[in-house]
């Protein structure tokens, strides 16, 4: 598999080898090691697990979008077509991004069966340009309708170059959505960032209860859960961050302060309560002191074990948080 970077940073053309045959050819149209290991040579984060397929059929001159979900029910996007041809566009919609409200576009057919990667935080939409298109996208979340929001697709602020058409057909929702400076954007949860979060407690006389769900208060997918406990008062532990891996700790037991660092702001969060969360994302420098004796700390992570994902080295880490800001 092949990957191209396009004019977004994080948007990317994918191309899998088609093999020629007699009775036709044939294509591995997914697969998920590959599709990791392209993204990360080209130094893209590897994103959730991808759990849900979506196929549309469009005739010509169909203009679907532009769409994307609010998190934590945010989706990335792998999209071809297996039958036509489609332009196919995207919008980055992350308020902090230095990109925001760019776009970008391309055209998918049957024939090169190229995809386009699309991360969350990107609005996506598409114009049919042949009759009997059918247009194919794997997402990382199911269809959530109170976190759908939609862009309009002639937002003279976005200025999309749309292909050339006498007659459009849209839907009425998609036509009277809302322009980029009036809609509800992707406050995306950037590398280098933390947020500290309250648990919803459910209880009563019997005691109480804390629920960790997968897309709900999790931002992430979960590939890797471990506890900490018996460490000394006066051990420290931790002192490394991580190129891709993201974090939630939480102190189920006991005591713990965390010392965070994203190259610029050192920070000291104590986490004290099993209703208090601690979500840590890459290139983020942390380190672990003064666990009380009956502390038990819990982390959820977002990958498997890798040390080559370590780094452990502070000065190696603001080298390497300074050429990401460039």
């Amino acid at each position: 598999m092949n990957l191209f970077q396009t004019s977004l940073p994080d948007i990317a053309i994918l191309e899998s080898a088609i093999y020629e045959e007699t009775q036709g050819w044939s294509m591995q149209s997914f697969d998920e090691p590959a599709f990791h290991k392209a993204l990360k040579e080209a130094g893209f984060p590897l994103p959730r697990t991808l759990i849900q397929d979506n196929h549309f059929y469009s005739k010509k001159g169909v203009l679907r979008g532009l769409q994307y979900q609010l998190p934590p029910h945010a989706q990335s996007n792998l999209i071809r077509v297996v039958h036509g041809s489609a332009y196919v566009v995207a919008v980055d919609v992350r308020r902090d991004s230095l990109s925001f409200g760019q776009w970008f576009g391309i055209e998918l057919d049957a024939v090169s069966q190229r995809m386009l990667w699309i991360p969350e935080g990107f609005a996506h939409g598409f114009v049919a340009l042949e009759d009997d298109t059918h247009f194919f996208c794997k997402t990382t979340n199911g269809h959530h309708k109170d976190s759908q929001r939609s862009l309009k697709w002639n937002d003279p602020d976005i200025g999309i170059d749309w292909p050339g058409f006498t007659e459009i057909t849209i839907s009425t929702e998609d036509a009277v959505a809302p322009l980029l400076k009036n809609s509800e954007l992707h406050s995306e949860f950037l590398q280098g960032t933390t947020e500290l979060k309250d648990l919803k407690v459910i209880g009563d006389k019997r005691g109480s209860l804390i629920a960790l769900e997968q897309g709900l208060n999790i931002p992430f997918a979960i590939k890797r859960v471990y506890y900490i406990y018996d460490t000394l008062c006066d051990v420290g532990r931790g002192f490394h961050a991580h190129r891709r891996l993201e974090q939630m700790a939480i102190c189920v037991s006991g005591s713990c302060n965390i010392v965070i660092d994203d190259g610029a702001t050192r920070q000291q969060v104590r986490l004290d309560s099993a209703s208090k969360a601690l979500i840590m994302r890459n290139m983020i420098w942390r380190e672990m002191h003064e666990f009380s004796d009956d502390c038990v700390l819990l982390v959820l992570a977002s990958e498997h074990y890798d040390e080559s994902d370590y780094i452990r080295n502070y000065d190696q880490f603001i080298k390497e948080v300074s050429c990401g800001k460039k």
